[in-house]
């Protein structure tokens, strides 16, 4: 009998900010996840204003930075670059790249199975005739 070697490989994509590499989890349970917590970071930080603590603010981007980036993300970024504004505004910036990454790569999965599908549809047909 012949071995089967199937290789699976993570999917996602590389995210680099302030020199640090993260990696951006495109599995169907990381997305679901980065998708509901998404709105409710977003939501709490537009309603930060300038009254609110850097403390709140920090803990609203600790929240979005490490449902995207990996627990800690956001703890390594700002120790490199100590500057709320800056990661404010590079959040919302990161959000939107990886929003076009994810809907790329939903449209590339579902080509590959819809060929898959075909494929063996194709071969399954081939065996009946």
């Amino acid at each position: 009998m012949k071995a089967i070697n199937i290789e699976v490989n993570r999917t996602g994509f590389p995210v680099t900010l302030a020199g640090i590499e993260f990696f951006f989890d495109c599995s169907t349970e990381h997305i679901e996840k980065y998708e509901s917590k998404y709105v409710e970071v977003e939501n709490k930080l537009k309603e930060l204003d300038e009254t609110d603590s850097v403390e709140s603010q920090k803990e609203a981007l600790k929240l979005g930075y490490d449902v995207m980036l990996g627990e800690g993300a956001f703890n390594q970024l700002y120790e490199k670059v100590p500057d709320l504004l800056a990661w404010i505004n590079a959040f919302f910036d990161l959000s939107s790249g990886i929003g076009q990454n994810v809907d790329e790569f939903k449209k590339e999965q579902e080509q590959k199975s819809n060929q898959l599908k075909s494929k063996y549809l194709s071969k399954k047909s081939k065996k009946k005739g």
